[in-house]
Formats: C-alpha cells, structure tokens, sequence
C-alpha cells in the first residue's frame, strides 16, 4: 500500500522528479575488485533489447570481469556486438526471443559450455528460462538463468502489477527449480523482477535452501530504475542466489553501461 500511495503522489507531483526507491540507494560508482584465485565470478545483466548492439553494454560487461555472464534481453544485434567485442570469452551461447521482443537469453563464458535446456515459461509468465551446465575448474556446476513475469498487469498497470503478480512469479520459479539436478551445485541468477524484501519467488528460493548474494553484500542498493514522467522507480530486481555447495564472500553491482538494469555479480567458492 506504501508503494501505491507514492506512486499516486508522484503522479500529481509537477515540480520535481519523485523517486519510489523501496529503500534502494544508489550508490557511487567505485572500480570493481579483482576477483580472488579460488572464486568464480558470476554476472548477470538485462542488457534491454532496445538497446541492442550500444557498446556501453559490452564495456559494462568488460568493466566486471566475470568468468561467466548469463544475459536476459538478449537478440541477434546484440550477439553479434557482444561476441565481437569480448573475444575473451571463448564460449557463448545465444537464443533469439520467441513471443515477446524482451524475452531473449545469452550467456558468455570462459569455461566450455556442456548442456543447455531451453524451459518453458510457467503459467501466467512471459519468458522461457535456461538451464544450463558449464565445465567450471572444480567441476560441472548448473545455473538456472531466469527472466520472471515484470511487476505489470496484462493492461500496462505497474500499481496493481506490483501487488498481483508475485503469486506468477512464485509459481515461475518454484516450476523452474524442480527441474534442476539436484545432484549439481546450482546458481539461480537474473532478472526476478522483484526485491529481496517483498518477494515471494526470492521467498521460495530462500526456503529451499539459496542465498542472495546481492542482497547480502549490497543491502537494498537498486539494480534497476526506470523514469516514469516526473517519477523514476529504482528496485533491486537482479539477483545471484547460490545453493549450499557454495559461499560468496563478494558480490556488487557494476555502475555502467545504459541499460535500465545494471549488471550484477558475485563471486562464489565451492566449500563440497
């Protein structure tokens, strides 16, 4: 109700921009720390379909330097920028969006690529999700790349979609997880398009055993915002969640490139 009512007041609001943050900061952009021997770093990142091919993305995506990058609003301009620009990551996959121009997925990585399956959206979602298997230096490790339904209802409204679409993505998600290996270390990452503090797809997640990295290590700073008239709306929508086959002792957010997300990455140790 808290969000309703500040989206209301902004809506009337013709003076100065209004900004609807659920408690996200923005912070000030710092250099990203080298990763350390023993980690494998993992970055997700929303490039924004609209923006297909903007260079900014592929040095946002430099500027971390993850040894594996799990893309959403991936398309055919941006593969082909992308690849040409990181040569640094030998392997990399990419699948056009089928439905919705904003459902594509990619990947990037600098370990061979052994599996990936393509599942289909759940219920009332909007785009398919990957599960893919990567040939990691201590063994096969799986990661579920997620876009989750946006906080928006079927007729354009961001008010009533925050409070009635979690239960889809609840449902998105729990549907994606029980068709893991439950035998393989697993990382769930993307865009959840929710936050950590009112989610009920991080909530599912949480009980079955996955940590946030993001929220972890960045509190509630904001991976994502969107100017709406005099408003602009920052959520921490993007996420590394990591099972107990893992800890991460490091995870930020990068502060670059153009998209309306920012990429996100942690660095995560296998303790098995």
């Amino acid at each position: 109700m808290r969000v309703c009512l500040v989206v209301a007041l902004a809506a009337c609001t013709k003076t100065a921009p209004v900004a609807i943050t659920s408690l996200a900061s923005v912070p000030r952009a710092e250099p990203v720390p080298a990763a350390t021997p023993k980690a494998l770093r993992v970055m997700s990142y929303n490039l924004n379909f609209g923006m297909a091919g903007d260079p900014d993305g592929a040095a946002a995506i430099a500027q971390g330097s993850a040894d594996i990058v799990m893309l959403q609003e991936a398309n055919e301009t941006w593969e082909a920028s992308l690849v040409a620009a990181l040569p640094q990551y030998a392997h990399h996959r990419f699948a056009a969006p089928v439905d919705w121009p904003a459902g594509g997925m990619g990947m990037l990585s600098r370990y061979p690529i052994r599996s990936i399956e393509t599942l289909p959206a759940g219920e009332g979602g909007l785009f398919f999700a990957w599960r893919v298997v990567v040939d990691a230096p201590r063994g096969p490790i799986q990661i579920l790349n997620v876009h989750l339904r946006p906080p928006v209802t079927d007729g354009g409204s961001w008010v009533v979609g925050f409070f009635t679409t979690r239960g889809i993505r609840e449902h998105e998600l729990a549907w994606h997880l029980a068709r893991l290996d439950p035998a393989l270390p697993t990382l769930v990452v993307g865009d959840f398009n929710e936050e950590a503090s009112s989610g009920t797809a991080l909530a599912t997640a949480a009980r079955v055993g996955f940590d946030d990295a993001i929220a972890q290590h960045a509190g509630r700073t904001r991976t994502w915002e969107w100017q709406v008239g005099m408003m602009t709306l920052r959520f921490q929508l993007d996420h590394v969640l990591y099972d107990r086959h893992f800890v991460a002792p490091r995870a930020g957010i990068v502060e670059a490139g153009r998209s309306d997300h920012k990429p996100v990455w942690a660095d995560v140790e296998r303790v098995d």
